[in-house]
């Protein structure tokens, strides 16, 4: 297992002391030559201490000798040993050393080295300027092998950026460049674009000819016992099962491949993994176990803020997933959590496109960019049309439901209050109006005359003159032999209102007690109740009701009828 890079860091500034304590170093490891150092380099790769203590050696020795060729070497040794700040120094070492020698070779593999660097940590948009200004030195110069390597790196991009039969093409080449060739790194070479020949097939759909190209590169890399390139071959051939509806058959391949590219901290692809085998376990209908993989894939984005076309559909599985579930909380978070993602996407894409259009212009890149447009367009400007939309729709109705709710908490309140309210009348004597002189001189009436009008608006209550459709104040005001003037000042003083709400009052308070009584009034429409009580349309009606109950005649009666209150004493 690898120390941490931190440690490892300071372990080789510090000339490897902790190292020496855990490692005695033999008294002859400084008169070893270059070529003996490197192989306890290549030997103790798995080996952190002893790998750096050999390391320092090489570099140590190099710096003493003045070897400016030998110090890249063992700089170049170092890379993939370090976080990519520090990486990034021991690769600007390697530039300054090859500037310094003026050869255009040296500095173009620096900058390879660069492009390598931040491809491994997804700084797509560094990686390819990198590779592009490598370009430009090694083009003039007959290094065929350095040239397929900036030819692999941007058959990388193109595959990132989903143009995967010019990225096919591009690995073909490679794959039969390095395959005819000799020694170790042609040899890694070869598998590597043999790897991701079978990934673009993949994408393009040609599963049976993705499953031949992982069954040979399966075999080769498994002879030549190259453990890593051998897992990911298991891992292309799991995903490509999965298309091909085998899913007990991927998740053995995805299972058996993980925890070789977990140990290889390659997050993107461990992401990968866990990704298809939630796939795999929804389609074999085990939700707990699916969602819980895509969790993984969701907490493993998030972590290190990073999208990519295939993964994206996380997000969208989620939602769906959510939504039949009517989880609106979590439909409303992977929702956002795709806008995000859709963001990084949109934002990488358009760099990638624009430096590749301007700084590498063939007539194919050309023709991509036309396609890559295209895909932006439905990935991320439908996108968040779709999914704004929807997580505004969400909200609203979210929103609604909860304003509802309120609602009927609040009507079904008062339509108790108003049944209590009824009852309790029914069972408490009316109060005996008096008529002081303190209220005649405030009236500034007789108070034979007072008491004459409120006999009379007892009469018109008990007989129920209010349902007349006809009535107003000065029918009412002839009909008790006074004046208008009278009666109003009577109603507000001993009513507490004006004579309109006062008639509304008496045939709300009838409605309550009709309604409540006669499931037949029940069964009226508004209309025709708000006709028998003496409105003048539905609407006054219903406007009348709600002013005085707080809850409309239809709620009022729909809520008699599912809650059928006993019916008064005749």
């Amino acid at each position: 297992m690898k120390t941490p890079y931190l440690t490892l860091f300071f372990f080789l500034v510090s000339f490897c002391s902790t190292a020496q304590k855990s490692f005695q170093i033999p008294d002859s490891i400084s008169n070893k030559t270059y070529e003996e150092l490197i192989t306890e380099i290549d030997r103790y790769k798995n080996d952190s201490i002893k790998l750096f203590v050999y390391l320092n050696t090489y570099i140590e020795k190099a710096k003493r000798e003045n070897n400016k060729d030998r110090l890249i070497v063992g700089y170049r040794k170092t890379l993939k040993e370090f976080p990519e700040e520090e990486a990034l120094k021991y690769s600007d070492s390697i530039l300054t050393i090859a500037q310094s020698l003026n050869d255009d070779v040296l500095i173009g593999k620096s900058y390879i080295d660069k492009a390598i660097i931040y491809f491994r940590f997804k700084n797509y948009n560094k990686s390819l300027s990198s590779y592009l200004i490598a370009d430009k030195y090694i083009t003039e110069k007959n290094d065929i092998y350095t040239q397929y390597k900036i030819k692999y790196g941007i058959a990388n991009m193109k595959s990132y950026l989903g143009h995967h039969q010019e990225a096919l093409d591009l690995f073909t080449e490679c794959k039969n460049f390095y395959g005819q060739q000799e020694g170790y790194n042609n040899r890694l070479g070869y598998l590597h674009s043999l790897c991701s020949m079978g990934r673009s097939n993949f994408r393009l759909k040609n599963y049976d000819v993705c499953s031949q190209i992982n069954e040979l590169g399966i075999k080769e890399s498994e002879e030549e016992d190259l453990s890593l390139i051998h897992t990911y071959f298991i891992q292309s051939e799991g995903i490509n099962q999965y298309q091909k509806n085998n899913y007990q058959k991927s998740i053995k391949l995805l299972s058996a491949s993980l925890p070789e590219i977990i140990r290889n901290e390659d997050f993107v692809n461990v992401a990968v993994n866990y990704f298809y085998l939630g796939k795999d376990y929804l389609k074999l209908n085990n939700d707990e176990k699916g969602i819980a993989y895509l969790q993984k894939v969701d907490s493993i984005l998030q972590e290190h803020d990073y999208a990519n076309l295939d993964l994206r559909e996380t997000y969208e599985i989620f939602i769906n997933y959510y939504k039949e579930k009517g989880d609106l909380e979590n439909q409303l978070l992977y929702t956002n959590r795709l806008l995000e993602a859709d963001k990084i996407l949109e934002k990488n894409y358009k760099d990638l496109v624009s430096t590749i259009y301007k700084e590498y212009d063939t007539a194919a890149l050309i023709a991509s960019k036309d396609n890559l447009e295209k895909t932006l367009k439905r990935n991320t400007i439908i996108s968040y049309t779709v999914y704004c939309f929807g997580g505004l729709v969400i909200l609203v109705i979210s929103l609604l439901l909860i304003r509802n709710y309120k609602k009927q908490k609040v009507y079904k309140l008062k339509y108790e209050e108003l049944i209590a309210k009824t009852e309790n009348k029914e069972t408490k004597p009316e109060e005996v109006v008096e008529v002081t002189e303190e209220a005649t001189d405030d009236l500034d009436i007789n108070q034979d005359i007072i008491v004459k009008i409120l006999n009379g608006l007892e009469a018109f209550e008990n007989r129920e003159g209010f349902l007349n459709a006809g009535i107003n104040q000065s029918a009412l005001a002839e009909d008790l032999n006074t004046n208008t003037s009278y009666l109003s000042k009577v109603i507000n003083h001993y009513k507490g209102k004006n004579f309109n709400s006062y008639l509304n009052e008496l045939r709300v308070n009838h409605a309550v007690t009709l309604l409540k009584n006669s499931s037949v009034h029940r069964r009226y429409t508004i209309k025709a109740l708000a006709e028998e009580l003496g409105f003048s349309n539905p609407r006054s009606f219903s406007d009348a009701f709600f002013s005085q109950t707080g809850i409309k005649p239809s709620y009022f009666i729909k809520q008699l009828e599912k809650e059928p209150a006993p019916l008064l004493s005749a």
